[in-house]
């Protein structure tokens, strides 16, 4: 089930690439990497306006500055891209687990 995940994922890194390169230089602009924030905001603002209070009142306030801030500034289509492989490689090993355990030779006596 993971490797269609995966799949997916990577699917949407592809489209968020080939969307900063359809508003950069095609569109006669600079090339620029779109940051998971900008995309956020442009599906959801408030839940986006939403995410840091909840973050800091009911999870740690630590969290928020270091970390969601960091990933909100990054851009999105290497954040999925790793995602994506990250998802690919942790089905793949829970995969191979799998296999061999049904193959494995049965030494016990009878």
């Amino acid at each position: 089930m993971g490797r269609p995940i995966a799949a997916v994922i990577a699917l949407l890194a592809i489209v968020v690439l080939a969307t900063d390169v359809w508003n950069g230089p095609v569109s006669s602009g600079p090339f620029r990497l779109s940051a998971l924030g900008e995309w956020w905001a442009w599906l959801h603002r408030d839940s986006l306006l939403l995410l840091q209070p909840a973050i800091e009142r009911h999870i740690a306030p630590f969290l928020w500055d270091p970390v969601m801030l960091s990933l909100l500034e990054w851009p999105l289509a290497i954040e999925l891209a790793v995602l994506a492989a990250v998802t690919y490689l942790g089905a793949r090993r829970r995969g191979r687990g799998k296999r061999s355990g049904s193959r494995a030779l049965d030494l016990k006596k009878k």
